[in-house]
């Protein structure tokens, strides 16, 4: 197969999403929307290590349906702009903040072709869980960050751990490793009938993904001219990636036993 296929049932397997995750215990747009004050649950467990972004200028890179991204305006932000390969997605994200009466600007593209698409530089790039996982070479995506950074710009990630993506999940507790580690030119292909949120089945269940080792991430960073200032790992999931797991506050999953064995994601932060 060829990055064109995994591509295109990829990008099938997001638009499928976007009904689904619309949709009954999905990304819950009307309790967003109904009020002004709130933000996504990404976002509030990003907002730590984030910091104060007002009167910024933000790019959000595979935004989705858009609320990450609204939550980022709702921050202070003096502009944001999402892009994503998903034209549905984009158009929800075109219709959210109109919604919600801001102004926002969303361009549909590859992250490849963020650079090129966007024609933009901003003050930070904004990534959050489930970004790099869909694209073969980190060291690309990073080169894309820093081209849409201006000079003093900084670059915000966060993203799985690439332990945690090596875990076979039909093992629960015994956390056997099943996937890669570092990165491959092949992705791992899987196949189910349900995605993360909401309760609807999709039409298409095969989707690519591939893991990139925490070195490969930093190297990737380094190697596209940014200077790292922070790297975080976290111990915890906001969303129960085993069934054992156990929520020790709201959108927190641990492990119910030695939660320090695994960490479940990381925070990398870098600046132009």
């Amino acid at each position: 197969m060829t990055w064109e296929r995994w591509r295109q049932e990829n990008l099938a397997g997001w638009d499928d999403r976007v009904d689904v995750h619309l949709g009954p215990g999905g990304y819950g747009i009307n309790a967003l929307l109904g009020d002004r004050g709130r933000i996504s649950d990404t976002v509030r467990l990003d907002r730590p290590v984030l910091g104060d972004i007002a009167g910024q200028d933000v790019v959000h890179l595979q935004c989705h349906l858009g609320t990450d991204t609204l939550s980022l305006a709702r921050l202070g932000a003096r502009s944001v702009a999402g892009l994503d390969f998903s034209a549905k997605a984009i158009e929800h994200c075109r219709s959210l903040f109109e919604r919600d009466g801001r102004q926002g600007r969303f361009v549909v593209a590859d992250v490849h072709a963020a650079v090129s698409a966007l024609g933009a530089q901003y003050d930070i790039v904004y990534a959050s869980v489930g970004a790099i996982n869909w694209v073969p070479s980190i060291g690309r995506w990073m080169q894309v960050a820093a081209g849409l950074l201006r000079p003093g710009g900084r670059l915000y990630l966060r993203d799985v751990h690439p332990m945690a993506m090596v875990i076979d999940p039909d093992t629960d507790a015994e956390l056997h490793l099943r996937y890669p580690y570092a990165e491959t030119i092949e992705p791992v292909t899987l196949n189910s009938e349900s995605s993360y949120a909401g309760q609807g089945k999709l039409n298409h269940t095969t989707t690519h993904e591939w893991s990139h080792g925490l070195g490969e991430i930093v190297q990737g960073a380094i190697d596209a001219g940014l200077t790292v200032t922070n790297l975080r790992e976290h111990f915890f999931a906001d969303w129960r990636a085993l069934p054992c797991m156990v929520e020790v506050e709201p959108g927190k999953f641990v492990l119910p036993d030695r939660p320090e064995r695994l960490p479940w994601l990381f925070t990398l932060t870098a600046t132009k």
